[in-house]
Protein backbone atom coordinates (compact mmCIF):
# COMPACT_ATOMS: atom_id res chain seq x y z
CA UNK A 1 0.00 0.00 0.00
CA UNK A 2 1.44 3.47 -0.95
CA UNK A 3 1.63 6.07 1.63
CA UNK A 4 0.34 9.66 0.32
CA UNK A 5 3.19 11.94 0.85
CA UNK A 6 1.96 15.31 2.60
CA UNK A 7 1.71 18.54 1.10
CA UNK A 8 4.94 20.92 2.27
CA UNK A 9 3.38 23.84 1.73
CA UNK A 10 0.39 22.77 3.89
CA UNK A 11 2.99 21.60 6.73
CA UNK A 12 4.89 24.70 6.66
CA UNK A 13 1.41 26.78 7.32
CA UNK A 14 0.62 24.40 10.08
CA UNK A 15 3.64 24.83 11.91
CA UNK A 16 3.72 28.56 11.61
CA UNK A 17 -0.04 28.64 13.22
CA UNK A 18 1.78 26.36 15.70
CA UNK A 19 4.55 28.89 16.23
CA UNK A 20 2.52 31.56 16.60
CA UNK A 21 0.73 30.17 19.34
CA UNK A 22 4.46 29.66 20.68
CA UNK A 23 5.34 32.72 20.30
CA UNK A 24 2.10 34.14 22.23
CA UNK A 25 2.22 31.34 25.01
CA UNK A 26 6.52 32.15 25.36
CA UNK A 27 5.59 36.47 25.79
CA UNK A 28 2.64 35.24 28.23
CA UNK A 29 5.59 33.23 30.46
CA UNK A 30 7.90 35.75 30.50
CA UNK A 31 5.23 37.84 31.70
CA UNK A 32 3.72 35.55 34.27
CA UNK A 33 7.71 35.33 35.77
CA UNK A 34 7.78 38.53 36.34
CA UNK A 35 4.76 38.45 38.78
CA UNK A 36 6.54 35.55 40.28
CA UNK A 37 9.93 37.51 41.08
CA UNK A 38 7.72 40.26 42.69
CA UNK A 39 5.89 37.24 44.71
CA UNK A 40 9.24 35.78 46.12
CA UNK A 41 11.12 38.95 46.34
CA UNK A 42 8.01 40.30 48.42
CA UNK A 43 8.38 37.00 50.67
CA UNK A 44 11.82 37.02 50.55
CA UNK A 45 12.72 33.51 48.77
CA UNK A 46 15.41 33.10 46.44
CA UNK A 47 14.73 32.81 42.85
CA UNK A 48 16.53 29.95 42.25
CA UNK A 49 14.68 26.80 43.41
CA UNK A 50 16.00 23.52 42.59
CA UNK A 51 13.66 21.49 43.82
CA UNK A 52 10.23 23.21 42.15
CA UNK A 53 12.66 22.50 38.52
CA UNK A 54 12.37 19.18 39.25
CA UNK A 55 8.89 18.67 40.13
CA UNK A 56 8.05 21.04 37.09
CA UNK A 57 9.98 19.07 34.64
CA UNK A 58 8.65 15.19 35.76
CA UNK A 59 5.09 17.09 35.89
CA UNK A 60 5.76 18.40 31.83
CA UNK A 61 6.80 14.84 30.59
CA UNK A 62 3.87 13.27 32.51
CA UNK A 63 1.54 15.08 29.96
CA UNK A 64 3.41 13.79 27.12
CA UNK A 65 1.55 10.99 25.13
CA UNK A 66 4.57 9.78 23.15
CA UNK A 67 7.22 10.06 25.52
CA UNK A 68 9.97 8.76 23.26
CA UNK A 69 10.13 12.89 23.31
CA UNK A 70 10.62 12.86 26.92
CA UNK A 71 14.44 13.42 26.85
CA UNK A 72 13.85 16.61 24.27
CA UNK A 73 11.19 17.90 26.38
CA UNK A 74 13.16 18.16 29.51
CA UNK A 75 15.51 19.92 27.07
CA UNK A 76 12.86 22.50 26.00
CA UNK A 77 11.84 23.41 29.53
CA UNK A 78 14.94 23.22 31.17
CA UNK A 79 15.85 26.33 28.81
CA UNK A 80 12.52 27.82 29.27
CA UNK A 81 13.40 27.67 32.80
CA UNK A 82 16.63 29.34 32.07
CA UNK A 83 15.27 32.10 30.86
CA UNK A 84 12.42 33.03 32.61
CA UNK A 85 14.90 33.24 35.72
CA UNK A 86 16.90 35.29 33.62
CA UNK A 87 14.22 37.42 32.79
CA UNK A 88 13.03 37.56 36.74
CA UNK A 89 16.68 38.90 37.43
CA UNK A 90 16.38 41.39 34.54
CA UNK A 91 12.94 42.68 35.71
CA UNK A 92 13.98 42.89 39.10
CA UNK A 93 17.13 44.61 38.33
CA UNK A 94 15.25 47.12 35.84
CA UNK A 95 13.29 48.28 39.55
CA UNK A 96 16.23 49.11 41.04
CA UNK A 97 16.55 52.61 39.97
CA UNK A 98 18.79 54.03 42.07
CA UNK A 99 22.15 53.12 43.45
CA UNK A 100 21.62 53.65 47.05
CA UNK A 101 23.25 52.03 49.36
CA UNK A 102 22.01 50.51 52.66
CA UNK A 103 23.89 50.38 55.96
CA UNK A 104 23.48 49.92 60.30
CA UNK A 105 24.39 52.73 62.08
CA UNK A 106 24.38 56.26 62.16
CA UNK A 107 26.50 58.51 60.01
CA UNK A 108 30.43 58.24 60.73
CA UNK A 109 30.21 54.13 61.72
CA UNK A 110 32.54 51.64 60.86
CA UNK A 111 29.63 50.61 58.73
CA UNK A 112 29.81 53.38 56.52
CA UNK A 113 33.12 53.48 56.33
CA UNK A 114 33.20 50.24 55.05
CA UNK A 115 30.46 51.47 52.31
CA UNK A 116 32.67 54.42 51.48
CA UNK A 117 35.98 52.49 51.32
CA UNK A 118 33.83 49.74 48.71
CA UNK A 119 32.01 52.04 46.81
CA UNK A 120 33.79 54.98 47.26
CA UNK A 121 32.66 58.57 49.04
CA UNK A 122 30.71 59.91 46.56
CA UNK A 123 28.21 56.80 46.37
CA UNK A 124 24.41 57.57 48.06
CA UNK A 125 23.98 55.73 51.27
CA UNK A 126 21.61 55.40 54.00
CA UNK A 127 21.96 54.55 57.37
CA UNK A 128 19.46 52.09 59.17
CA UNK A 129 18.94 50.96 62.89
CA UNK A 130 19.42 47.29 62.50
CA UNK A 131 20.83 44.98 60.64
CA UNK A 132 17.07 42.98 59.65
CA UNK A 133 16.23 46.66 58.05
CA UNK A 134 19.55 46.70 55.95
CA UNK A 135 17.97 43.04 54.60
CA UNK A 136 14.05 44.50 54.08
CA UNK A 137 15.38 47.76 52.76
CA UNK A 138 17.79 45.63 49.50
CA UNK A 139 14.82 42.90 49.18
CA UNK A 140 11.65 45.92 48.93
CA UNK A 141 13.90 47.87 46.28
CA UNK A 142 14.88 50.86 48.91
CA UNK A 143 18.77 49.98 48.21
CA UNK A 144 20.37 48.57 45.12
CA UNK A 145 22.91 47.42 48.07
CA UNK A 146 23.13 46.78 51.29
CA UNK A 147 26.83 46.44 53.40
CA UNK A 148 27.13 44.56 56.70
CA UNK A 149 29.63 43.47 58.98
CA UNK A 150 29.92 39.17 59.17
CA UNK A 151 33.36 38.40 61.17
CA UNK A 152 35.96 40.61 62.71
CA UNK A 153 39.25 38.89 63.38
CA UNK A 154 39.57 39.32 67.08
CA UNK A 155 36.20 39.08 68.21
CA UNK A 156 34.71 36.59 65.50
CA UNK A 157 31.61 36.53 63.63
CA UNK A 158 28.19 38.74 63.67
CA UNK A 159 25.87 35.86 64.24
CA UNK A 160 22.80 38.04 63.07
CA UNK A 161 23.67 39.07 60.19
CA UNK A 162 23.98 35.00 59.30
CA UNK A 163 20.69 34.47 60.37
CA UNK A 164 19.64 37.41 58.17
CA UNK A 165 21.28 35.41 55.15
CA UNK A 166 19.36 32.23 55.91
CA UNK A 167 16.59 34.25 56.30
CA UNK A 168 16.67 36.60 52.93
CA UNK A 169 16.72 35.77 49.41
CA UNK A 170 19.71 38.10 49.23
CA UNK A 171 22.67 37.23 47.30
CA UNK A 172 26.30 38.40 48.27
CA UNK A 173 27.54 40.22 45.87
CA UNK A 174 31.23 41.27 46.99
CA UNK A 175 33.47 41.70 50.43
CA UNK A 176 35.33 44.49 52.00
CA UNK A 177 38.10 44.13 54.64
CA UNK A 178 38.24 47.22 56.64
CA UNK A 179 40.99 47.59 58.98
CA UNK A 180 39.63 48.90 62.13
CA UNK A 181 41.28 52.23 63.20
CA UNK A 182 40.33 54.04 66.85
CA UNK A 183 41.38 57.51 66.86
CA UNK A 184 40.91 59.99 69.89
CA UNK A 185 38.31 62.95 68.88
CA UNK A 186 37.51 66.03 70.27
CA UNK A 187 36.32 69.68 69.46
CA UNK A 188 38.48 71.64 67.53
CA UNK A 189 41.33 73.30 69.68
CA UNK A 190 41.13 70.86 72.52
CA UNK A 191 44.21 69.78 73.74
CA UNK A 192 45.13 66.57 75.97
CA UNK A 193 45.27 67.85 79.02
CA UNK A 194 41.78 69.64 78.68
CA UNK A 195 40.35 66.31 79.07
CA UNK A 196 38.54 64.75 81.64
CA UNK A 197 35.74 61.80 80.53
CA UNK A 198 36.51 59.69 77.01
CA UNK A 199 33.28 58.23 75.13
CA UNK A 200 33.21 55.00 72.85
CA UNK A 201 31.57 52.02 72.53
CA UNK A 202 33.13 49.26 74.92
CA UNK A 203 34.92 47.77 71.75
CA UNK A 204 37.18 51.35 71.36
CA UNK A 205 37.75 50.83 75.16
CA UNK A 206 39.40 47.41 74.69
CA UNK A 207 41.18 47.97 71.34
CA UNK A 208 42.54 50.89 72.46
CA UNK A 209 44.42 49.63 76.50
CA UNK A 210 47.99 51.03 75.76
CA UNK A 211 46.98 54.09 74.54
CA UNK A 212 44.42 54.66 77.39
CA UNK A 213 46.90 53.66 79.99
CA UNK A 214 48.50 57.07 79.94
CA UNK A 215 45.76 58.23 81.22
CA UNK A 216 44.64 56.39 84.37
CA UNK A 217 42.77 60.16 85.34
CA UNK A 218 40.11 60.11 82.21
CA UNK A 219 36.52 58.38 82.66
CA UNK A 220 35.67 56.35 80.56
CA UNK A 221 32.27 56.73 79.83
CA UNK A 222 30.70 53.46 77.33
CA UNK A 223 28.30 54.31 74.62
CA UNK A 224 26.28 51.64 72.16
CA UNK A 225 28.12 52.87 69.08
CA UNK A 226 31.39 54.91 68.56
CA UNK A 227 29.85 57.46 66.15
CA UNK A 228 27.06 58.02 68.37
CA UNK A 229 29.84 59.02 71.05
CA UNK A 230 31.42 61.09 68.77
CA UNK A 231 28.01 62.67 68.28
CA UNK A 232 27.07 63.52 72.04
CA UNK A 233 30.89 65.07 72.36
CA UNK A 234 29.88 67.46 69.36
CA UNK A 235 27.03 68.52 70.13
CA UNK A 236 27.83 68.93 73.72
CA UNK A 237 30.05 72.00 73.51
CA UNK A 238 32.52 70.66 76.39
CA UNK A 239 35.80 70.92 76.04
CA UNK A 240 36.64 68.53 78.59
CA UNK A 241 34.81 65.46 76.01
CA UNK A 242 36.43 63.19 73.77
CA UNK A 243 35.41 60.30 71.81
CA UNK A 244 36.93 57.23 70.66
CA UNK A 245 35.64 56.60 66.76
CA UNK A 246 36.65 56.83 63.23
CA UNK A 247 38.12 59.62 60.88
CA UNK A 248 34.70 59.18 58.99
CA UNK A 249 32.65 59.98 62.77
CA UNK A 250 35.20 63.28 62.72
CA UNK A 251 34.66 64.12 59.44
CA UNK A 252 30.61 63.97 60.23
CA UNK A 253 30.49 66.11 63.55
CA UNK A 254 33.27 68.85 62.90
CA UNK A 255 35.48 67.22 65.41
CA UNK A 256 39.16 67.33 65.12
CA UNK A 257 41.20 64.00 65.26
CA UNK A 258 43.67 64.72 68.37
CA UNK A 259 45.55 61.71 68.43
CA UNK A 260 44.94 58.92 65.36
CA UNK A 261 45.09 55.46 64.98
CA UNK A 262 45.49 54.79 69.36
CA UNK A 263 44.04 51.04 68.99
CA UNK A 264 47.05 48.75 70.32
CA UNK A 265 46.89 46.40 67.13
CA UNK A 266 46.91 46.83 63.88
CA UNK A 267 46.04 43.48 62.21
CA UNK A 268 42.29 43.99 63.52
CA UNK A 269 40.14 43.89 60.40
CA UNK A 270 36.47 43.45 59.95
CA UNK A 271 34.88 41.61 56.94
CA UNK A 272 32.08 43.14 55.27
CA UNK A 273 30.09 41.69 52.67
CA UNK A 274 27.97 43.41 50.18
CA UNK A 275 24.41 41.82 49.31
CA UNK A 276 21.69 42.76 46.62
CA UNK A 277 18.58 41.29 45.35
CA UNK A 278 20.49 40.37 42.39
CA UNK A 279 22.97 37.79 41.79
CA UNK A 280 25.19 39.43 39.65
CA UNK A 281 28.79 40.05 40.97
CA UNK A 282 30.17 43.03 41.00
CA UNK A 283 33.42 41.81 39.77
CA UNK A 284 34.70 38.46 38.61
CA UNK A 285 34.29 36.08 41.20
CA UNK A 286 36.74 34.09 42.70
CA UNK A 287 35.35 33.42 46.23
CA UNK A 288 31.83 31.94 46.98
CA UNK A 289 29.14 31.39 49.82
CA UNK A 290 27.01 28.32 50.30
CA UNK A 291 24.92 27.56 53.28
CA UNK A 292 22.73 23.79 53.96
CA UNK A 293 21.25 21.92 56.75
CA UNK A 294 22.31 18.25 57.70
CA UNK A 295 20.10 15.06 57.58
CA UNK A 296 20.00 14.43 61.06
CA UNK A 297 22.24 11.48 60.64
CA UNK A 298 25.08 10.00 61.53
CA UNK A 299 28.27 10.74 58.85
CA UNK A 300 26.43 13.61 57.32
CA UNK A 301 29.19 16.01 57.87
CA UNK A 302 31.84 13.91 56.78
CA UNK A 303 30.26 13.47 53.63
CA UNK A 304 29.56 16.59 52.85
CA UNK A 305 32.93 17.97 53.77
CA UNK A 306 34.32 14.99 51.25
CA UNK A 307 32.47 17.15 48.78
CA UNK A 308 34.57 20.08 49.05
CA UNK A 309 37.65 18.05 49.04
CA UNK A 310 36.45 15.77 45.98
CA UNK A 311 35.80 18.62 43.69
CA UNK A 312 38.95 20.39 45.06
CA UNK A 313 37.66 23.61 47.07
CA UNK A 314 38.88 25.11 49.85
CA UNK A 315 37.18 26.10 52.55
CA UNK A 316 38.08 29.29 54.12
CA UNK A 317 35.40 29.92 57.03
CA UNK A 318 32.82 27.57 58.42
CA UNK A 319 29.88 28.76 60.51
CA UNK A 320 26.97 26.51 61.83
CA UNK A 321 23.91 28.48 63.70
CA UNK A 322 21.34 26.89 65.16
CA UNK A 323 17.87 26.65 63.76
CA UNK A 324 14.76 27.96 65.63
CA UNK A 325 11.82 25.18 66.30
CA UNK A 326 14.73 22.27 66.00
CA UNK A 327 16.64 21.43 68.93
CA UNK A 328 20.26 20.55 68.27
CA UNK A 329 19.76 21.00 64.74
CA UNK A 330 22.68 23.76 63.05
CA UNK A 331 22.38 25.92 59.23
CA UNK A 332 25.82 25.79 57.91
CA UNK A 333 27.69 28.88 56.08
CA UNK A 334 30.88 27.86 54.26
CA UNK A 335 32.83 30.30 52.10
CA UNK A 336 35.24 28.60 49.38
CA UNK A 337 37.56 29.25 46.78
CA UNK A 338 38.71 27.60 43.96
CA UNK A 339 37.47 27.35 40.45
CA UNK A 340 34.36 29.39 40.94
CA UNK A 341 32.17 28.68 37.74
CA UNK A 342 28.80 28.09 37.64
CA UNK A 343 29.20 24.53 35.91
CA UNK A 344 30.77 23.46 39.02
CA UNK A 345 29.13 24.93 42.10
CA UNK A 346 25.79 23.23 40.11
CA UNK A 347 27.95 20.01 40.36
CA UNK A 348 29.28 20.90 44.11
CA UNK A 349 25.36 21.73 45.04
CA UNK A 350 24.11 18.52 43.42
CA UNK A 351 26.80 16.65 45.55
CA UNK A 352 25.51 18.18 48.74
CA UNK A 353 22.11 17.41 48.58
CA UNK A 354 22.71 13.94 48.84
CA UNK A 355 23.18 14.41 52.44
CA UNK A 356 21.72 17.70 52.47
CA UNK A 357 18.87 19.54 52.81
CA UNK A 358 18.01 23.32 51.89
CA UNK A 359 21.38 23.80 49.59
CA UNK A 360 21.72 27.37 48.60
CA UNK A 361 24.23 29.56 46.76
CA UNK A 362 24.52 32.89 48.69
CA UNK A 363 26.81 34.26 46.10
CA UNK A 364 29.55 34.07 43.96
CA UNK A 365 31.41 37.37 44.22
CA UNK A 366 35.05 38.81 44.07
CA UNK A 367 37.47 38.48 47.38
CA UNK A 368 38.54 41.10 49.58
CA UNK A 369 42.28 41.92 49.47
CA UNK A 370 44.95 43.69 50.24
CA UNK A 371 44.43 46.27 47.57
CA UNK A 372 40.80 47.09 48.77
CA UNK A 373 42.34 48.95 51.45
Amino acid sequence: MQTSIPDINASREAIDRIDAQIVRLFEERMLVSRDVALYKQAHHQDILNPERERIVLKNRTAQLQDHSFDQDLIELFEKLMALSKKEQFRFLDARLNAQNIAYMGVPGAFSESAVVGFFGDDCSRTSYKTFAEVFKAVAADEARYGVVPVENSSSGSINDVYDLLGEYACHIVGEYLLPVEQNLLALPGTKLEDITTVFSHDQGFAQSPDFLSKYPHWIRTPYFNTAIAAKHVAESGNPAYAAIASVLAAKHYGLEVLVPRIQSSNINHTRFIVVSANQNPISVPDKATLTFTLHHERGTLHRALSSFVALDFNLTHIESRPIKDRNWEYRFYVDLTGSITEANISVLLASLSNCCENCRLLGAYKAASDEHQ
